[in-house]
């Protein structure tokens, strides 16, 4: 009996390992990038933000970096890289192209895998939908809302 079970784990961790091995790559440049980012920004702020937008848009791979090195951020920190990660999405989003569209979906994947902060700062930006506010609040976003909380028997639906 505990031979098989020892095999089952075997073949589990097989099975597991491409899923893995498809994990986004982190480069040590990338991270060591935003590191210097938030030594430059330690209270956060738009400044950050508009560095992390601007450094995702340039290279979509960096996001993975952005949430690799998000823990060690503070919370004013992660919500300006969440911030600066919905921008990027936004831009590529906001490009109307299949290419630009699925570079939105990867950098919200990403950004799902990230710390609290980030993705909540993230996820009410907008993410790829919206247009991202700013770390002031000011700026506009695509969050839009209904009367409808749920609905409350089977077959009831809540209109857009």
């Amino acid at each position: 009996m505990r031979r098989l079970f020892l095999a089952g784990l075997v073949v589990l961790f097989a099975l597991g390992t491409p899923a893995i091995a498809e994990a986004q790559p982190v480069s040590a440049a990338a991270v060591a990038k935003v590191k210097a980012l938030l030594a430059e920004y330690p209270d956060g702020g738009p400044g950050l933000q508009a560095a992390i937008a601007a450094a995702v848009e340039a290279d979509p791979t960096f996001a993975a970096a952005v949430v690799f090195v998000a823990p060690t951020a503070s919370a004013a920190q992660q919500q300006e890289l969440g911030l600066g990660l919905a921008e990027a999405a936004a831009s590529f989003q906001n490009s109307g192209t299949p290419a630009g569209i699925a570079t939105a979906q990867q950098i919200a994947q990403i950004a799902a895998s990230g710390p609290p902060a980030l993705l909540t700062a993230f996820t009410l930006a907008g993410g790829v939908t919206g247009t991202p506010v700013t770390s002031s609040g000011t700026g506009t976003s695509n969050l839009t809302t209904n009367n409808c909380v749920s609905p409350s028997a089977a077959g009831n639906k809540c209109s857009p």
